[in-house]
């Protein structure tokens, strides 16, 4: 399966974003990706780093790019993992959309809520973030849940075979050393659960996290340059556990009582 990593500078305008990822729906279709992978908020923007707050957010304009995005999807029969802000009731959610090729959208709203995150959002989707795609499992977090572990052990029962993190983990200032702990986070959620983890973060400000592939040996396979705008592929395939693969599940399935 070959997936799109598209990593971006969020305008405030979604139908600036809007075109940023029609033109990478388009190009990864060209080369034949089955799944596009945006950033978190990679359409609206995330509050209050990239936009001032959710209320400057014209959701009447953003739907109508959504939609647009929606038939582009399938007309180009492709998945696309879509990072927005979507309007729940009064409040909103931090959301990853998952369009399938038939139109079909299911919601996975991020549930690390902290900070400016609590002030902002809501927890308004029950889905767990696992979808299967040509007999591949691929679940989804976002940003902050990569700090806790038991996120990603839910992926870990529903035998993922590739979690996918969307990020905006950006700041004004170069931080080499945050860099290192993200990336160590990721290494670590794909070592312990036994599985890919494909990471795309925004590209706004200074990255300090990675948009890369990590395998399930903790090996970085693919790794964007980083603070550019660029679509990264990767094709995935399914490998035989090894012995050391096989005892991690071994122990893991014991402490899990699975």
């Amino acid at each position: 399966m070959k997936f799109a990593l598209l990593q971006f500078p969020i305008s405030a305008k979604s139908t600036d974003n809007y075109q940023t990822i029609k033109r990478a729906i388009c190009e990864a279709s060209e080369y034949d990706a089955q799944v596009l992978l945006t950033q978190e908020c990679a359409l609206s923007g995330y509050p209050p780093v990239e936009i001032s707050s959710v209320s400057d957010i014209d959701f009447e304009q953003q739907n109508i790019a959504f939609n647009e995005i929606i038939e582009l999807v399938k007309e180009k029969q492709i998945y696309l993992f879509l990072g927005c802000i979507r309007q729940c009731g009064e409040r909103a959610a931090n959301s990853i959309a998952i369009i399938e090729p038939s139109g079909y959208v299911q919601y996975y709203d991020k549930r690390a809520l902290w900070g400016w995150d609590a002030d902002n959002f809501v927890v308004d989707s029950n889905f767990n973030g696992v979808v299967e795609i040509k007999g591949i499992r691929i679940g989804v977090r976002v940003c902050y849940e990569i700090r806790f572990p038991e996120y990603f052990r839910e992926l870990y029962k529903e035998k993922v075979d590739v979690t996918v993190v969307c990020l905006c983990d950006v700041q004004d200032k170069p931080d080499d050393n945050r860099l290192s702990i993200i990336k160590s986070h990721l290494v670590s959620r794909a070592i312990e659960n036994v599985f890919t983890v494909i990471s795309v973060n925004s590209s706004t400000l200074e990255q300090t996290a990675p948009t890369s592939v990590i395998d399930q040996h903790g090996n970085t396979l693919v790794q964007a340059v980083r603070n550019s705008e660029s679509i990264t592929y990767y094709t995935y395939e399914k490998i035989e556990n090894g012995f050391g693969a096989k005892g991690l599940i071994k122990y893991s399935d014991e402490l899990l009582g699975i």
